[in-house]
């Protein structure tokens, strides 16, 4: 008579019917242990696959890359935006004279640089994390910031083959700025949760 199964352990009654039983105690434990695996095996739910594991996190990524590239085409160049940044600025502020448009402009265009890469960099860490323990890694921080980096050099390499756009390092270093203060910040969260933790 084999033994029943109660969480994984054995009952009184059952270690008797061990004893008692015709396989002896050798042959019964051993038929015992062998059930609970193939019960255990059929309850278990199948691991997913690796891409479809990765494909929510990874194709959110990549989605955000390719609104970085199209941010990078001529629609988007200096001399377009400034047909739309012209009127708003002026209407925030009428008596803005010319150079200060030129000013605001820059800074708006290069805090869109900033803004794209922090984002990419979030991203990415969130991809490379995809919930797991525990919140934050030095290996994850690296391997963001590094694909963040050389990201925006392939952009800069784009938009040279872009009509009305120019490659330039600075803008290059810009976005690299974004995505390495996305890394401090995640990091800093990191911090504040893991001293809060002991509180809860």
């Amino acid at each position: 008579m084999s033994p029943s199964v109660t969480r994984g352990f054995m009952r009184p009654h059952d270690l008797r019917n061990v004893r008692n039983g015709p396989r002896g105690v050798a042959g019964s434990v051993v038929h015992y242990y062998n059930t609970r695996c193939m019960e255990h095996q059929k309850t278990e739910a199948p691991p997913k696959p690796l891409i479809s594991s990765l494909a929510p996190y990874w194709g959110v990524v990549l989605s955000w890359m390719v609104v970085i590239s199209l941010f990078s085409t001529e629609p988007f160049s200096a001399e377009n935006t400034g047909r739309y940044i012209d009127p708003l600025l002026r209407y925030f502020f009428p008596r803005i004279t010319g150079a200060e448009f030129v000013l605001w402009h820059s800074v708006i265009r290069k805090s869109a640089h900033f803004t794209e890469f922090f984002i990419l960099g979030s991203f990415t860490f969130w991809a490379l994390r995809r919930g797991r323990w525990p919140r934050w890694r030095a290996s994850w921080m690296l391997q963001a910031l590094a694909l963040a980096v050389l990201y925006s050099l392939a952009d800069e390499v784009h938009q040279a083959f872009a009509p009305s756009r120019t490659p330039s390092l600075f803008d290059s270093g810009i976005d690299s700025f974004g995505a390495a203060v996305s890394q401090a910040v995640i990091y800093l969260r990191h911090l504040v949760l893991t001293r809060l933790a002991p509180l809860r």
